[in-house]
């Protein structure tokens, strides 16, 4: 039989619901000294839910199994109002028969934990069948606990648990059952078949050759070697105490009466998410507690306590995202599809790095997502490594972080400074150093891949300078750009640290266009700056402090460069919108420029070369034609539009074959041009005057349109491609006239 997938099942079947309960009154009526189970003798089962190990068709209700039996609720001869008044004191009247009535359980009997987890392994066996399955030679069924804690305590029942089981079916259809708990990493994933076994293989191999079959507990699949995974017939997955775990141990517990305020539990216990982080220690604490009301607050308590160092940020409450949202939302539906068992993990979508400029928020939206999911965040990166001490020690930090991850999951595990991982092959005196941190780097990502409930997050602000294997798919399976906010981003992200009741008064839409180009970080900085400035003036916030805090990070634009500016990026779009060009994804007036965002050719014809060109000389064309004479925008810096123009023109002529000079290639671009030869310069030139010639021509030709997207771009300061969009066609179906801009 092939392996199959973990199945988790939100509720329980009838018959893994009988056998659960059968078997939690088994082992509660047991006497329990430490960790030492002493087992009572029986005859045969005394279970009225199961006849000879067959289960009738509906399972009776729990009971109390005391030695005076079940007695009758106190709620029987109460009103409602004194049921009501019963349970706001703490007192459950349909467990107790009187109130000074309590907890049931007693010295001697197992932890309730221990109760719990027996509850919990009804997920084992849904049927009949697969009870039967359980026990026959050769099977090894393999069951996935959440964590290591549970792990122990399930170690402690599965011999009752397994003696229990076998005595509901006949002794002819059942094997020996070797049950085996492993908490370690077994190591043995990808060792060949020539090397020496793991003591967990050996054990498995042992059982298989006496003809017995194998119940298999770890915390992660990934502690099998590939060997023993083939060999496993069935996969089931726990993923810690569940509400109905927990109400139907309290039965047990902690009601005389074999009843409970069932509806009042289930509205204090804290939820089902928060309830599976609790740990065994927590619950026995909890369940010592005198009425199952006090048990199911207590626990609530502790669950909440928990959450301290779990992000408070959500999603919803960080702007400006662009289409990062849209994204990390389809990776916060796949991860809480899996927690209801609607998804297979090896379907989720699990790993995303973020890169953009410094300030953009990607750590913020780490926490965000966590916040969102209501899961903790274990962070680390390169410095917090780095200081450890030498190499060694950095990598045992690296190690630590991952394992506290992997401890807590369903967590986030974010990794900060990703860019800081150097490549493994930098030609420099450091090389071997990174060489180990690199490789180590990425046998933790391997590890943190296969931990079940663990999404990886990493950020970074140059995505090249990251090793190209730390983050390929399959390690990082997204790569998202979290851009600098644009003008609404920036707005909501103002409105957002005044508050709405104080933004509502103050000119926000003005100060977000002044802030273009800049972070949320930055944003954020102005109105902490402005607040402070309140506070010393004594009074509410005003536009003064904030116009005041934004002139010491940003100074106020000078009108006419950013006239001058706006004709630029327009020239730009106008001649996209000419000669055919996809819309681009952005036009912006920022503090320190323009900028046209758009997305770039896979590939170009000689054609298609040609006309990138006459789009990047089409912002300094806009201003010959509109203004009289050019400025420096067009060529300050390595990534200016006149250097890559000449990067363009010399791989017309020797890269892409498209020029005259023949189809020798070499790689020297805009900035090694004086190292080439003479008439190389001569031809890239050609190509670089031909096409202001055609740029010159077409804002000539369209100068209308030009000079009103130049208005409305200062105007607005800010358009998307749909923005863009719109005024095309509002400018095509009005026919405008030329019109001056002062």
């Amino acid at each position: 039989m092939s392996s199959q997938p973990i199945c988790k099942t939100a509720k329980a079947s009838n018959f893994a619901a009988a056998l659960a309960s059968a078997t939690a009154r088994s082992l509660f009526n047991s006497t329990w000294n430490g960790t030492i189970e002493i087992r009572q003798d029986y005859d045969e089962p005394d279970d009225a839910d199961f006849d000879a190990g067959v289960l009738i068709d509906a399972p009776s209700p729990p009971r109390q199994m005391s030695e005076v039996g079940p007695q009758p609720p106190m709620a029987e001869s109460m009103e409602a109002a004194e049921i009501a008044a019963s349970i706001r004191d703490g007192v459950d009247p349909w467990a107790q028969s009187s109130p000074d009535e309590g907890s049931s359980w007693r010295r001697g009997n197992p932890t309730p934990s221990l109760i719990v987890s027996a509850f919990a392994m009804a997920q084992i066996v849904e049927s009949e069948e697969q009870l039967k399955a359980l026990f026959r030679s050769g099977q090894i069924t393999h069951f996935c606990c959440h964590s290591l804690a549970f792990l122990h305590v399930m170690e402690q029942i599965l011999p009752n648990v397994i003696s229990y089981w076998r005595r509901l079916l006949p002794t002819s259809d059942t094997a020996p059952l070797e049950s085996i708990a492993f908490g370690a990493d077994a190591g043995t994933a990808g060792k060949s078949a020539r090397q020496k076994l793991s003591p967990l293989d050996a054990k498995i191999e042992r059982s298989l050759s006496l003809g017995a079959s194998v119940l298999l507990v770890t915390t992660a699949e990934t502690q099998l070697s590939a060997e023993t995974r083939a060999l496993v017939t069935r996969r089931v997955g726990c993923w810690g105490p569940t509400q109905d775990n927990v109400i139907e141990t309290l039965r047990l517990t902690h009601s005389t009466t074999g009843l409970l305020a069932e509806s009042e539990i289930r509205n204090r216990l804290t939820s089902e998410q928060l309830l599976k982080r609790v740990t065994p220690a927590q619950i026995d604490a909890a369940f010592a507690a005198p009425t199952s009301l006090n048990v199911a607050d207590r626990l609530a308590e502790i669950a909440q306590k928990m959450t301290q160092g779990q992000p408070d940020l959500t999603l919803d409450a960080v702007h400006g995202l662009g289409e990062v949202r849209t994204y990390l939302s389809r990776m916060l539906n796949d991860l809480n599809a899996w927690r209801t068992g609607a998804l297979a993990w090896a379907e989720v979508t699990s790993s995303a790095v973020l890169y953009g400029p410094p300030g953009t928020g990607k750590t913020t939206l780490a926490n965000a997502f966590a916040g969102s999911a209501g899961i903790p965040i274990i962070s680390t990166s390169y410095a917090d490594c780095q200081k450890h001490g030498h190499q060694g020690d950095m990598l045992r930090a690296l190690d630590d972080a991952f394992a506290t991850a992997k401890e807590a999951a369903p967590a986030v595990l974010f990794i900060d400074e990703l860019d800081s991982f150097t490549q493994r092959d930098t030609p420099d005196y450091n090389g071997g150093y990174m060489r180990g941190v690199v490789n180590g780097l990425l046998e933790q990502i391997n590890r943190a891949k296969d931990v079940e409930g663990l999404v990886l997050l990493g950020a970074t602000n140059e995505l090249e300078a990251v090793d190209p294997a730390v983050i390929r798919s399959g390690r990082f399976d997204l790569k998202l750009h979290v851009p600098l906010p644009d003008k609404k981003g920036l707005e909501a992200i103002l409105t957002a640290k005044l508050g709405s009741k104080t933004a509502i008064r103050l000119d926000l839409a003005n100060l977000a266009a002044r802030l273009l180009g800049q972070s949320g970080a930055v944003a954020e900085a102005i109105v902490r700056d402005a607040l402070g400035r309140a506070r010393e003036d004594r009074t509410t916030i005003r536009q003064n402090h904030l116009e005041s805090a934004a002139d010491q990070i940003v100074p106020k634009l000078d009108q006419e460069i950013l006239r001058r500016t706006a004709i630029h990026e327009a020239g730009h779009v106008v001649a996209m919108t000419q000669l055919g060009w996809p819309l681009p994804k952005r036009v912006c007036l920022t503090g320190e420029g323009g900028k046209v965002e758009h997305e770039p050719f896979n590939f170009l014809t000689p054609c298609k070369a040609r006309e990138r060109l006459v789009v990047l000389l089409a912002g300094r064309a806009a201003e010959i034609c509109v203004l009289g004479a050019p400025s420096s925008g067009a060529g300050i810096g390595e990534k200016s539009d006149l250097a890559k123009a000449t990067s363009v023109a010399m791989f017309i002529e020797r890269q892409w074959g498209f020029g005259e000079t023949g189809l020798l290639w070499d790689g020297e671009a805009a900035t090694n041009i004086w190292s080439v030869p003479e008439y190389v310069r001569r031809r890239a030139e050609q190509h670089l005057m031909e096409a202001e010639r055609n740029a010159l021509a077409l804002m000539k030709e369209h100068k209308a349109q030009l000079i009103t997207l130049a208005k409305h771009l200062l105007r607005v300061r800010d358009m998307t491609a749909h923005d863009v969009e719109l005024f095309n066609y509002y400018h095509a179906s009005q026919g405008s006239e030329r019109m001056s801009l002062r």
